[in-house]
């Protein structure tokens, strides 16, 4: 359907770059989230807006990568600032359009639970992005107590990731497409990960079919108990009546 490249994109993008070094995450997690904006646009319109907003994230994302490279601007300057509210403001609404997108496939799937969810996460997500550009935007006049304040914003967002990654991986395992079999196993991209599954679900169907086995014999002796019983029975009413 799509929210398992959604949900790998969305990992790479915004999980890996929790960390200090930078290896192009945000460049490679947002192709991933584009391709399934693609996938899921089909269920719901506002994965279209999400890509726009996702398009410029990695515009926005790769510009700065490019600086890091050949620093065409100075990493503490005005316009490193202007571009990281830009890519904060650009994820802020791309996150908008997913959280809508999700919502009215949960609803559509009469998910009320998911629905609950994707709105708490709307809400905590959004408070997030209010912060952060608030920090960005007053950080070259009070920078000693904005530090404080970052930190505080740095372990909240930690805690939106988690929720919003948790809340990708239910509707990939809860939503599926009103034209696909939900009781069918879904394939794997990778081969080896097919034959491992391929495998327990051949020993399952081995352990179902002794199952069967055992209570086919089983019915079978007692039947056949019964049949004795029921002959034993009939042999004591006939020498009964022989001695009468």
């Amino acid at each position: 359907m799509g929210f398992g490249i959604l949900l790998i994109g969305y990992f790479v993008t915004f999980a890996f770059t929790l960390s200090e070094y930078y290896f192009f995450a945000d460049i490679i997690g947002i192709c991933i989230m584009l391709y399934a904006f693609i996938k899921l646009d089909q269920y719901n319109r506002y994965f279209s807006l999400a890509a726009i907003c996702g398009t410029a994230y990695l515009i926005l994302c790769s510009v700065n990568a490019v600086s890091l490279m050949w620093e065409l601007y100075s990493p503490t300057g005005t316009i490193d600032m202007i571009v990281d509210i830009g890519k904060q403001i650009s994820a802020c609404g791309m996150h908008i359009f997913i959280f809508l997108g999700t919502r009215g496939i949960a609803g559509n799937a009469e998910s009320d639970k998911l629905v609950k969810n994707t709105d708490r996460n709307f809400v905590m997500t959004m408070v997030y992005y209010v912060f952060s550009v608030l920090v960005l935007v007053i950080s070259p006049f009070i920078d000693s107590v904005v530090q404080y304040i970052s930190a505080g914003v740095f372990f909240y967002w930690i805690v939106c990731i988690v929720l919003n990654i948790a809340l990708l991986y239910k509707c990939f395992g809860i939503i599926c497409p009103a034209d696909e079999d939900e009781n069918e196993i879904k394939r794997s991209r990778f081969a080896i990960v097919n034959k491992i599954n391929d495998k327990f679900e051949e020993i399952e169907q081995n352990k179902q079919k002794t199952r069967e086995e055992s209570i086919r014999l089983a019915r079978e002796e007692a039947a056949k108990r019964a049949e004795k019983l029921k002959s034993k029975k009939k042999k004591h009413v006939h020498n009964h009546k022989k001695k009468k």
